[in-house]
């Protein structure tokens, strides 16, 4: 399988805080994330949701936001 097909299979997540400081981590493209009370939990997550694939899990400078539909 080529390397593209392989990185698109798995979920990338964005970890980092939000305006008000909570920890949150964000599927790129919307599809899943969550408020977590600390850094390591938030990682925790994501990992598990990326099957731990390297680099698929990043961390953001920014404030990042969480929107709940």
């Amino acid at each position: 399988m080529p390397a593209a097909a392989t990185w698109t299979a798995h979920p990338h997540f964005k970890i980092g805080r939000d305006r008000e400081g909570h920890w949150i981590a964000v599927e790129t493209h919307g599809r899943s994330g969550g408020y977590f009370r600390s850094r390591d939990d938030a990682l925790h997550y994501a990992r598990a949701e990326t099957g731990s694939c390297v680099g698929a899990v990043t961390f953001s400078a920014r404030p990042l936001a969480l929107r709940l539909s």
